[in-house]
């Protein structure tokens, strides 16, 4: 089980939480309201892409992801994708508060920093704009995200979302 907040906190439920389990514990319930939730991820060559013929090196980095249950398949940002280089895999259409795009798809391994949450393997997510930033100093920034994970992912967990205790615990 992790927890996230800015202090440390002796977390029990009863019945305990399934070994595994990913608990995020904001002070406040407005923070949840008004950002959401987002979580840490490590975002990496696609497994299948490092072995022959292709042997592509391993490019990984750590973001900020937001979970998003408006969309259906989950999202990288376009420059994290060229930050990475990683290889498209097809096109696909999404549609967006800015309308219909048609952008390229790529494979990734994804997993989830300070967590016991199971990794994707070569899981094909598509790309948008999210205007990430590099910036050492904004990168961890909450509203500064990679990644937006969709129900493609979010449909593999349970997800309690406590809106007035403002926790968010997953589990696997």
């Amino acid at each position: 089980m992790a927890i996230f907040t800015q202090h440390a906190v002796d977390f029990k439920t009863n019945p305990p939480l399934p070994e595994g389990t990913f608990v995020a514990i904001n002070h406040s319930p407005l923070t949840l309201r008004q950002l959401g939730f987002n979580m840490l991820v490590e975002l990496t060559t696609a497994s299948e892409f490092r072995k022959p013929p292709l042997n592509r090196p391993l490019a990984s980095v750590i973001v900020m992801a937001h979970l998003d249950t408006g969309a259906s398949t989950t999202a990288i940002d376009i420059e994290l994708a060229k930050h990475l280089n990683l290889l498209a895999v097809g096109k696909s259409e999404s549609r967006t508060a800015a309308g219909l795009q048609t952008m390229p798809d790529f494979a990734v391994d994804v997993s989830f920093v300070n967590t016991k949450l199971s990794p994707f393997r070569n899981l094909r997510v598509g790309s948008c704009n999210l205007g990430l930033s590099f910036e050492t100093e904004n990168q961890l920034k909450p509203q500064n995200f990679g990644m937006l994970i969709g129900r493609d992912i979010m449909s593999q967990w349970n997800i309690i979302w406590n809106g007035l205790s403002s926790t968010v615990i997953i589990s696997d």
